[in-house]
């Protein structure tokens, strides 16, 4: 027999017949069959002698379009697929093709007379091949088929029908719907499918029978052994992906099967319940340790179908079935990225108030329990990261910035101080790469509404990009219905990024040098007006950070009229007060009316929260006393009572409270003021002025005993003698003896500076100050002994009461020569009106009347109304005459501002005699 006869064999007297399994039927003259005579034999795809199908459209791809069936090729395929799949059959080679391929002639292995190419031109789903060269007409079988082919034309058979309706019916639809869409349609319904392609061991496209759907669904509740890329960048298979794919082609390719979807994913993957013979093929591969369990879609199937799964995969894991080889020794996997600690430290349910909204929509819970604060990350959902602006930022980094703003205050106005439920969606496994540690992510429940979904759903987050077997929040598939609807509203991230508006605070909070500066400047625009505001921090319990929306501004404001204890007086009661003023203010809206700032540049007011004085309620808990030297609080008895209440409770700060005790110290106080009122009253009748610092600050000599016991002291020690020692090393804040160039003589000094090669020195005993080279120090000054540095002062540095210095130069200059002309040295009568800040407050006269007046009077000073003192009703009427005759101050009118502040001595005085050096000529 030549070649050519072998090739071209007679299908109705084979000589080897082959036997194999259809695992396959891709079209109506297509088989793909496994022979039989080993388990690993490979697929081969043959195609059917003598026959010509109509062929079938393609499914379509995201770079090719899908196109039409031709008529009744789905038929012709269907006819032949419900004749042999999974069944075992018998053929024969008739040909080989040039390019390799095999015809063949194909019988069921219970039926060796009908031949599926018989049966597929007697049933007219195919037709009879004719070549060009026509040889095969003289063979009796092929004679016989086209007989039968005849005979199906005549009775319009199966491809031959020529019904115009069944030929349009014939020709499958394509369906342009896209997966969300297609998975609300179909969601919930018993669906009859045939599994087109396997492209993994639980991804399948399938065609939706008779609505001929054609799409691809992954399996709920397991993830398979795939593929991964090795270090030359090609795909490799991971250990049992080819196992488990063989499995499954086995088992699954063009079968009926019964789909059931149920959910999907942010990419539009969906996911499904698919039963092959009633059998579910999800249980199948968990049970034979080809795949693992993935809670998250599981979680979507029923309870008793969740409890199959996990039954199948413990079975499996228990005997160590493949990909649970090793887990029987280390009792973990190392196929599955979701696995987290076996020993979980976080609680899966959390019920408490809400109490702190973070940066990424992190939600601060104190539990109702162990009144603990959990710190808690909503799960499948990415909030906006809130950054500080740059100078060099972006319209990207300004988008996600003034969103990630609103995103907060979204959280903040519904959940702050209310009660939620927060439920453990999964732990995240630590990921040494980028070195994160485990971290669970949870979803948070105010009432019976998910929080995660209204966020997303107002376009104030995006939901997380999860792989595969990732574990997800419960409600990812309304999750990604939720943000769908965002996208077509177009709300928030998913808007226009170049009509987005900016946000951009005025921040008077951070601790700087130009904080007070900055406050000052503010403070007219909001002082003693209601504001709504939001409490951004709590510094401690009187002390709070505050955003004002209105202004845009972010501030540091101190409650007026209390005081509560301070960490380093009691540590355990300023951490309680603390505590009841975070949980009852932080981030809660409040409204606010600001009095003035103090000298670190923090506003100071009145802070109301709901209808009432948060100041008040601190007192009435007995976290703060009242506090109010400047006479702010509106409401005193209020406070006295709630003050007093507290104390008769023995709330927190008066928990030690004796009302006898207390009274024994007021009297104390009282006895030692009125004490103090007759020391001064004694000893500050009459005094010298030794020395002028600046127009209002003067050095008094008081003439008085104390005084002459101090000079006799002086006298007795010999501060003159020049034997004591040389000051080795001179420091800051050391007292020493000084010898002054200006009458050679020894005074106590102390050091007040070392710079620049200088040391400068105050003379203790005369109010001036003079420095030197400090090369001269070991002529120039001497140590001194104890009895020498511990006697008190010559002389005390006091202020004229209700008087601030000139801001005009000129007017400084003038004033400071009048006063060394006409007081210096002078014998004067001295009034103390009050003592602040240890510093007095004094009324001086001589023969001519009252000092302080004659200055104001010749427009050499001002008048300080910030003090408040009684002293400024007498002074009012001297600053009238000076007005009138533009005198001073005044030369050019009522222009200076009585806000200004400058009672600081000029960089080049020195003390008595005013000016060292060239000393400036007064304009009289």
């Amino acid at each position: 027999m030549t070649d050519t006869q072998a090739n071209v064999q007679s299908q109705i007297q084979p000589q080897v017949p082959t036997i194999g399994v259809v695992r396959a039927v891709n079209s109506g003259d297509s088989l793909v069959i496994q022979d039989l005579k080993t388990a690993d034999s490979p697929k081969v795809e043959y195609s059917l002698s003598h026959l010509t199908v109509p062929r079938l459209g393609y499914h379509g791809s995201n770079d090719k379009p899908p196109t039409k069936d031709l008529p009744f090729a789905w038929e012709s395929r269907e006819f032949l697929r419900s004749k042999c799949i999974g069944k075992k059959v018998q053929f024969f080679t008739d040909y080989t093709a040039p390019t390799g391929k095999k015809f063949i002639s194909v019988y069921l292995y219970d039926d060796l007379e009908n031949s599926l190419n018989k049966q597929m031109i007697e049933e007219g789903w195919a037709s009879l091949y004719r070549s060009t060269t026509g040889k095969e007409n003289k063979k009796p079988e092929y004679l016989n088929l086209i007989q039968l082919e005849s005979e199906a034309i005549s009775k319009e058979l199966g491809i031959h029908n020529k019904n115009p309706i069944a030929i349009t019916n014939s020709i499958r639809p394509i369906h342009t719907i896209n997966s969300f869409d297609l998975f609300n349609k179909l969601k919930g319904k018993q669906l009859t499918a045939v599994v087109e392609q396997i492209r993994n061991a639980a991804s399948y496209r399938v065609t939706i029978t008779p609505s001929f759907h054609t799409f691809l669904v992954q399996l709920s509740g397991v993830q398979c052994p795939g593929y991964k890329k090795d270090n030359n960048n090609q795909m490799q298979p991971e250990p049992f992906a080819l196992e488990a794919e063989s499995f499954i082609s086995k088992n699954l390719l063009h079968r009926d099967v019964q789909l059931t979807l149920d959910t999907f994913d942010k990419q539009g993957n969906l996911f499904g319940t698919i039963k092959c013979a009633d059998r579910d093929v999800a249980c199948e591969l968990l049970k034979n340790g080809l795949g693992t369990y993935v809670p998250w879609s599981g979680a979507t199937r029923s309870a008793p179908d969740q409890m199959l799964l996990k039954q199948a995969e413990e079975t499996a894991k228990g005997q160590g079935l493949r990909v649970w080889y090793q887990a029987s020794a280390s009792s973990s996997s190392t196929t599955t990225t979701t696995t987290s600690s076996s020993n979980e430290p976080y609680p899966k349910e959390i019920d408490g108030k809400v109490v702190d909204i973070g940066n990424n929509g992190t939600i601060g819970i104190l539990s109702e329990g162990d009144r603990k604060e959990y710190k808690v990350t909503l799960a499948s959902i990415r909030v906006p990261n809130f950054t500080k602006p740059s100078e060099k930022e972006d319209k990207d980094s300004k988008f996600e910035r003034y969103y990630a703003y609103e995103a907060k205050e979204w959280l903040r106005k519904r959940l702050i101080g209310q009660k939620v439920i927060a439920k453990l969606e999964f732990i995240r496994p630590a990921i040494a790469a980028s070195n994160l540690p485990e971290k669970p992510y949870y979803s948070v429940f105010l009432g019976k509404g998910n929080v995660s979904l209204g966020l997303v759903e107002a376009g104030l987050a995006r939901l997380t990009e999860h792989k595969g077997a990732d574990n997800r929040a419960i409600d990812y598939e309304a999750l990604i219905t939720a943000e769908n609807k965002a996208k077509k509203k177009h709300s928030g991230l998913h808007s226009n990024k170049d009509s987005a508006p900016s946000f951009n605070v005025n921040d008077v909070s951070s601790e700087d040098k130009n904080l007070k500066a900055k406050a000052q400047k503010l403070l007219p625009h909001i002082r003693g007006i209601v504001l709504p505001a939001v409490v951004d921090y709590v510094f401690s319990a009187q002390r709070v950070k505050l955003f004002i929306e209105k202004e845009s501004c972010m501030i540091n404001f101190t409650m007026s009229g209390i005081r509560a204890p301070r960490r380093d007086e009691n540590e355990e009661l300023s951490n309680q007060a603390l505590g009841f003023s975070r949980e009852h203010l932080h981030q809660h809206d409040v409204h606010i009316q600001i009095e003035d700032i103090d000298k670190g540049g923090n506003f100071i007011g009145t802070l109301m929260i709901g209808n009432k004085n948060f100041a008040l309620s601190l007192v009435e808990m007995g976290f703060a006393s009242i506090y109010d030297p400047m006479n702010r609080l509106n409401d005193y008895q209020r406070f006295e009572d709630a003050e007093n209440k507290a104390k008769s409770s023995r709330l927190n700060l008066w928990k030690n409270y004796d009302p006898e005790e207390e009274q024994r110290v007021a009297n104390q106080k009282a006895a030692a003021e009125e004490e103090k009122k007759q020391q001064q009253k004694a000893e500050t009748g009459e005094a010298y002025i030794r020395a002028i610092v600046s127009p209002t600050e003067v050095y008094l000599q008081f003439v008085n005993s104390k005084t002459k016991d101090i000079e006799s002291q002086l006298a007795s020690l010999e501060i003159n003698n020049e034997d004591s020692t040389i000051v080795a090393m001179p420091k800051v804040g050391d007292v020493i003896k000084f010898k002054s160039e200006h009458d050679k003589k020894w005074h106590r000094s102390k050091i007040t500076s070392i710079a620049d090669g200088k040391i400068s020195v105050n003379l203790i005993d005369l109010g001036e100050r003079e420095s030197f080279p400090q090369s001269q120090s070991s002529t120039l000054i001497r140590n001194i002994n104890h009895k020498l540095q511990s006697l008190p002062s010559l002389v005390t540095l006091v202020k004229l009461a209700s008087c601030k210095n000139p801001s005009n130069d000129d007017i400084y200059n003038d004033a400071m020569d009048f006063m060394e002309k006409e007081f210096l040295d002078l014998k004067v009568g001295v009034n103390v009106v009050r003592d602040i800040d240890g510093t007095q407050h004094v009324l001086l006269t001589d023969n001519a009347g009252i000092i302080n007046g004659e200055l104001v009077r010749n427009g050499l000073v001002r008048i300080d109304r910030s003090t408040k003192l009684p002293s400024i009703q007498q002074l009012q009427d001297e600053e009238q005459k000076a007005k009138s005759k533009r005198l001073g101050v005044w030369r050019f009118g009522d222009v200076d501002s009585d806000d200004e502040d400058d009672n600081k001595p000029r960089s080049n005085f020195k003390g008595k005699g005013g000016f060292k050096g060239n000393k400036p000529t007064p304009k009289k």
